[in-house]
């Protein structure tokens, strides 16, 4: 729909003669000449303007919803026939499994090192079309020495990845400090290292194991893709996808 314009004249104290006097112009005309500019666009806003966009965004407006969502790990199917999009548009987070910890000699909470978080890709208004693969990226594993890193949560068609989250890299009694998850094409972020000793790697879908000198004082990974302890395992990754519906 077309919106209308405003084409009255506003050269209202222009049009005035130089020197205004009575009676053709006395103190209530020149009042009403000053705000004769000023109510014809607030008549303009209120009376024609708003009234054309409420109708237009009541008639064409988007809301964007959650359409698809895979927090454990595994592989699934996104198939945009199943969900539709309005204009064939998406948008994608991916989360990848957060990495283990590791320790010298017993998975103790005093000689653990923290594992990475995973990365977070966030991919907006992509055109999808067919059916995908979504792949959730595992938790790693604590461990002694060495743990095993996260695994990656990816989108594909036909074998080719579209967009990828790293998993979080695990931590070793060589490098202490797990890496964080590397990340694909996208907006991502790379996940936080752990901490030796002290804690898990986050990211902003997940807090890492909170270290602490006694097991009940000890905060667990919660969230995806937050970076575990030896003796406190990581979270796995996750993925969301969003559309669009016309209302």
């Amino acid at each position: 729909m077309a919106i209308s314009r405003f084409n009255d004249d506003v050269n209202v104290i222009r049009s005035l003669p130089d020197v205004p006097t009575p009676p053709e112009y006395s103190a209530s005309v020149l009042k009403a000449k000053f705000d004769e500019a000023a109510v014809k666009i607030k008549t303009y806003l209120n009376e024609t303007l708003l009234p054309q966009l409420e109708q237009g965004a009541a008639a064409g407006a988007t809301v964007r919803r959650l359409m698809f969502s895979c927090t454990e790990p595994g592989t699934y199917v996104f198939d945009t026939g199943v969900f539709p999009s309005f204009g064939g548009v998406y948008d994608i987070v991916l989360i990848g499994g957060g990495g283990g910890g590791s320790a010298n000699t017993n998975p103790t909470l005093l000689t653990s090192t923290g594992g990475g978080a995973g990365a977070v890709t966030k991919l907006y208004g992509q055109q999808l079309t067919g059916t995908y693969t979504v792949t959730v990226g595992a938790a790693g594993q604590g461990g002694l020495n060495t743990g095993t890193g996260g695994g990656a949560t990816e989108l594909s068609l036909s074998g080719v990845v579209v967009c990828r989250a790293g998993g979080g890299g695990a931590s070793s009694q060589t490098s202490k400090i797990g890496y964080g998850g590397g990340i694909g094409a996208g907006d991502g972020t790379y996940g936080d290292g752990g901490s030796d000793p002290g804690h898990g790697g986050d990211n902003e879908y997940g807090r890492g194991v909170r270290g602490a000198s006694t097991a009940a004082a000890v905060s667990a990974a919660s969230g995806y893709g937050a970076g575990g302890w030896a003796a406190f395992p990581p979270t796995g990754g996750a993925a969301f996808i969003y559309g669009y519906e016309r209302r």
